[in-house]
This record gives structure tokens, C-alpha cells and sequence, in this order.
């Protein structure tokens, strides 16, 4: 297993394990009709660009050769944080057939790492509420919920209440 920054070719692989994990981890979370609707093909293009630069790091996990998972951070966009000290991780999704590998350990320990070197003191992110499995790992890794939440909605409507966790870089 390898981690390494994103290229634009890695696109299709991103948006595959994204569909993947999502309707693994978000079922019985999210309505079932929105996860059976994902598609790679739909969001491989977004992913390209983020690649390409709409998003500060991005890093996929590989495994023989195929990618299995990936993790993107950057400067946040919360306005209640010191924008200079707190960093972002957007996310970290793993394939399900990968999942309990050590691989979202990894992803998450190079995105803290390049927090750190850009110069963040803090690192937060936002977790789908009611997902016990995420908290759980993000809670072991040192994160805490600090409070804030709030509704994401998709471009489909569907909303997604949210619940913000930090920790420090250090």
C-alpha cells in the first residue's frame, strides 16, 4: 500500500471508491435512492478539477496497483475559525473491500502532515451525524466535536446534517 498526491488520471478511480464508500458507510443514513443514484461517471469530472488545483491537497491510497482510497485538505472556508491556524480535511473515503486496513489512518496522518507543514496549528472536519464508524475513528485519532454543526445540501436536495470535530496538528 502506497499514498501519494492525486494526478488528473486518478479522477475515475476517486469518484469509483466515493460512490463505493458512500453506499456502504451512508446507508440507513442517507435516503436510499440518493446513494443507488451515485455515479462515478457523474463525478469524475469535479474530482479532475479538484486535482487540478480547486482544492489545495489531494492524495489517494493504492493497493496493487488499484486505488482504494483518498483524502483531500486545505484552507477552510469556516468563517467562526482563525482561517490562519485551522486547516480543513474535506475528506477521506476508503473502498469498502479496503476498509479496516490501515488505509484512512494513513490518508488521514499525510493530510495532518500537510496541514502542519502549510503552517495550521488545528485541524477540523465534518462528520455525517449518526455515523458511529467515522466518529469513532476520527474520535481515536484525537478529534473532538467542538459544537458547531450544520446541514449540508446536495445539489439534489438531499440534506445531510453535519457535525464539526478538531484537533490539534501537533
Amino acid at each position: 500500500m502506497s499514498v501519494r498526491r492525486a494526478k488528473s488520471s486518478d479522477a475515475k478511480g476517486i469518484a469509483e471508491v466515493r460512490v463505493a464508500a458512500w453506499r456502504s458507510a451512508y446507508r440507513g443514513l442517507l435516503p436510499n435512492d440518493v446513494l443507488d443514484r451515485l455515479s462515478a461517471s457523474d463525478s469524475e469530472r469535479r474530482w479532475g478539477e479538484r486535482i487540478a488545483g480547486l482544492w489545495e491537497h489531494v492524495f489517494v491510497a493504492e493497493k496493487d496497483a488499484l486505488i482504494v482510497g483518498f483524502a483531500a485538505c486545505g484552507d477552510t472556508e469556516d468563517e467562526d475559525v482563525d482561517r490562519e491556524k485551522v486547516g480543513e480535511i474535506y475528506v477521506i473515503y476508503v473502498h469498502p473491500d479496503a476498509w479496516r486496513q490501515g488505509l484512512a489512518t494513513a490518508l488521514l496522518r499525510k493530510a495532518i502532515r500537510h496541514l502542519r507543514q502549510d503552517g495550521f496549528e488545528e485541524v477540523i472536519l465534518w462528520v455525517l451525524e449518526g455515523n458511529p464508524q467515522a466518529i469513532g475513528f476520527y474520535k481515536a485519532a484525537g478529534f473532538e466535536a467542538d459544537g458547531a454543526r450544520t446541514v449540508k445540501r446536495r445539489s439534489d436536495g438531499t440534506e445531510m446534517p453535519v457535525e464539526r470535530y478538531r484537533r490539534s496538528v501537533g
